[in-house]
C-alpha cells in the first residue's frame, strides 16, 4: 500500500509547521481538552520506514507527528492525518503509523516492554452522510479484545462562525471543500459567485479582526491566506470564474499582511543596516537582536518589554527602526 501526497496534505504540514499555535484549538475540539494555547508545540520525526510483504523497506510520512507540553511541563504525544477523501485504507495506515511512532518512545521496565499509543485522529476534507465519526480497530490477544477508536474531524461539518468561534483558523484554507459539489453551477451563476465572493470577504474581514485584536499573529493571517489560495487553485482550477473570486479576495489580503518571506527579509534588512551604522540609539545590537528575534516568534511588545527589562516605548522604537523599510 502507497501513500501519494496531494497538496492538501502539504498545507496541512505547512500550516503545522510556520504555525504550529493553530493545532491547539484543533486539538481541543477533537479530544476533549482544553489546552490554554500558550502550550509549547513540538514536531517530532514524521518519517516512518514499514517492511512490506516482500520484507523490503518502505517510507512512509506522516501528516504530524507532535508533542504538546503544558505550562506544567505534561507532555502528551498527538498524531493527525489530513485526508481528502476516504480511500477504504485509514484504519491500516493509522495502525501502522502510530505503532511506529508508539515505538519512538519505547521503554522497558523490569524486563517487559511498554509502548504508549499517541491519541490519533482524521481530518477529512470531503465526507457525506456514510462517514463515520470514528476509525474503530479491534485488537485480539487471546481471549481479550481491546477496541482502539480513532476520532474522525469532518470539515464540512463546520459553518464559518463555528470555525471562528472555536478557534478552528487551521480549517479555513479547507473551507471551499464544502462548496467542491456546486463548483460547476456556482461557476455560471453571476449571483452565486458574488455571494461567494462575499462569503470570503467575510472570510478575510475576521482574519483582519483577529489580528488586529492580538488574537492571532499578522504572519497567521498571511498563511492561512495564502494557503486558502493555493487550495482552491488546485481544487477549482477547471472553474476559472470561481477560482477568480476566492483569489482575488484572499490573494489581495496576503499583500496586506508580513508574509514570512517579507517579514524575515524586512528583518534581516534592518539589522544590517543597524549593524553598518554600528547604533541603535540607546540600543546595543545583541539587545536589538533578541527583541526582533522575540517579536518574530509571536511575542507581543508589552511581553518583550517585560522580559528583558525594557519600556513598551524602547521595544516600540527598536521593532520601528526594523520595519521601517517595508
Amino acid at each position: 500500500m502507497e501513500t501519494i501526497n496531494t497538496p492538501y496534505d502539504d498545507t496541512f504540514r505547512t500550516l503545522l509547521q510556520d504555525c504550529p499555535e493553530l493545532v491547539v484549538p484543533l486539538i481541543n475540539e477533537l479530544f476533549g481538552t482544553n489546552y490554554t494555547g500558550r502550550e509549547v508545540v513540538v514536531s517530532n520525526e514524521n518519517e516512518i520506514f514499514l517492511r512490506n510483504p516482500e520484507g523490503k523497506k518502505e517510507k512512509r510520512v506522516t501528516d504530524s507527528n507532535l508533542t504538546l507540553i503544558s505550562l506544567k511541563g505534561i507532555s502528551k504525544r498527538y498524531h493527525l492525518e489530513c485526508q481528502s477523501t476516504a480511500d477504504g485504507t485509514m484504519e491500516i495506515r493509522m495502525w501502522e503509523y502510530d505503532a511506529q511512532i508508539a515505538l519512538m518512545n519505547k521503554e522497558y521496565r523490569d524486563g517487559v516492554l511498554y509502548v504508549k499509543f499517541p491519541d490519533s485522529a482524521v481530518i477529512y476534507l470531503r465526507s457525506n452522510s456514510n462517514t463515520p465519526d470514528e476509525l474503530k480497530i479491534c485488537i485480539c490477544v487471546g481471549k481479550k479484545e481491546i477496541f482502539y477508536e480513532i476520532p474522525i474531524l469532518k470539515v464540512k461539518n463546520y459553518t464559518l462562525d463555528e470555525i471562528f468561534e472555536k478557534q478552528l483558523w487551521m480549517l479555513i484554507p479547507f473551507y471551499i471543500f464544502r462548496y467542491e459539489k456546486e463548483f460547476r453551477i456556482i461557476n455560471g451563476d453571476e449571483k452565486r459567485l458574488r455571494s461567494l465572493r462575499m462569503e470570503y470577504e467575510n472570510v478575510a474581514a475576521r482574519l483582519d479582526q483577529e489580528c488586529q485584536s492580538g488574537r492571532m499573529k499578522p504572519i497567521t493571517g498571511g498563511a492561512l491566506c495564502e494557503l486558502a489560495n493555493n487550495v482552491v487553485e488546485k481544487l477549482a482550477s477547471k472553474y476559472d470564474n470561481v477560482e477568480k473570486e476566492v483569489t482575488e479576495v484572499m490573494g489581495g489580503k496576503v499583500l496586506n499582511y508580513r508574509s514570512k518571506e517579507i517579514f524575515r527579509e524586512a528583518m534581516e534588512k534592518g539589522l544590517e543596516e543597524g549593524r553598518e551604522e554600528g547604533r541603535l540609539e540607546g540600543s546595543n545590537q545583541k539587545t536589538v537582536e533578541l527583541v526582533t528575534k522575540k517579536y518574530q516568534k509571536g511575542d507581543s511588545v508589552s511581553k518583550i518589554a517585560e522580559d528583558l527589562l525594557m519600556s513598551v516605548e524602547e521595544v516600540e522604537e527598536i521593532l520601528g527602526k526594523m520595519t521601517v523599510s517595508q
